[in-house]
């Protein structure tokens, strides 16, 4: 059974506050995108922070990194080309053009230097806008993070797609709504250790909300889920070029098999100077599982705090810059 999490709870200073809300609307090679801007009257503990989630996940999708960050520092979500409420993004259009749209955002809205958080598909695209501009990241967070994707997420994969594809071009539009739970019951297990769940906190919970959200995905969604898949087997999603300029942190869930803890290592192990760490109790989808956890230790990488001792990860790991 998981260890500690039913019994941690975060430190005051990571208590929400009142914070405030702008919509920004952005333009990039003809494609519309739209951000969020979410600040507060307090001063900020660091640069701005702006996240780039995962395929499933818009600007809205963030609620509690939201609550607990937003007093902090200005945080900017964003839905890019191919998500949320952006236009579609064209399926040769690969992570460096995602990188150069998130780069146009900190232009846009003025920031010399900002934070970047990337998670699952948001972490090809944080480590190619660092790789690609490093003065202009201050810090880097990659959660979830691998080179390639392994070959059981592949195989799963690209058998969930298939099907979720040809729904939404309506070729099997007879499938029972048992089939179709089914499928949402498949695809949702693609992101969850289901061989784990007696060690990872809150594991029927999130498998629960995992289900109703792949269950609800419209014919729309379905079609850009199939492209962001196709994108991220297109290509390696991770470069192996190394950075060199910026502090990062790369963390997982212990248990994590879609990325894993091996695979992080190995991105740790590409950037100069950089931590790796895990994150005990939870698997792939830790910001559900041990969501207060992954606010803290979010928040204190960003504010230079040491990362030593805490009882909710593992020891971390450097991987000192040469020479």
């Amino acid at each position: 059974m998981p260890t500690d999490s039913a019994v941690w709870s975060p430190p005051e200073w990571s208590a929400p506050e009142q914070t405030r809300e702008e919509l920004v609307r952005l333009e990039w090679r003809g494609l519309r995108y739209t951000c969020r801007v979410i600040t507060s009257d307090r001063p900020a503990a660091t640069e701005p922070l702006l996240l780039l989630g995962g395929a499933l996940q818009d600007m809205y999708a963030w609620p509690r990194l939201e609550r607990r960050l937003g007093a902090h520092m200005p945080l900017v979500f964003v839905d890019l080309p191919g998500i949320g409420t952006a236009d579609d993004l064209p399926a040769d259009h690969g992570f460096d053009a995602l990188a150069e749209a998130a780069l146009l955002v900190t232009d846009r809205l003025g920031f010399e230097r900002v934070n970047v958080l990337g998670a699952s598909y948001g972490a090809p695209i944080a480590y190619r806008a660092a790789l690609s501009r490093p003065e202009r990241v201050a810090r880097l967070v990659l959660a979830g993070a691998t080179h390639r994707m392994n070959p059981r997420l592949v195989s799963d994969c690209e058998q969930v797609w298939r099907t979720r594809a040809a729904l939404a071009d309506g070729v099997d539009g007879a499938l029972s709504d048992s089939g179709r739970q089914e499928v949402a019951s498949r695809a949702a297990a693609t992101l969850l250790n289901t061989g784990r769940q007696d060690q990872v906190s809150q594991a029927l919970a999130v498998a629960r909300m995992l289900h109703r959200q792949f269950a609800r995905i419209t014919p729309a969604e379905a079609r850009r889920h199939a492209v962001c898949h196709q994108r991220l087997l297109g290509t390696d999603p991770l470069p192996f070029d190394r950075i060199d300029a910026v502090r990062a942190l790369v963390f997982t869930g212990e248990h994590d098999d879609v990325s894993t803890p091996d695979e992080n290592r190995a991105v740790a192990a590409a950037i100069a100077g950089s931590t790796f760490l895990l994150v005990r109790d939870a698997d792939h989808m830790v910001h559900l599982e041990r969501e207060a956890e992954y606010a803290d230790l979010v928040l204190r990488f960003l504010t230079d705090q040491p990362l030593d001792g805490l009882h909710y990860t593992t020891a971390p790991e450097h991987f000192w810059r040469r020479g």
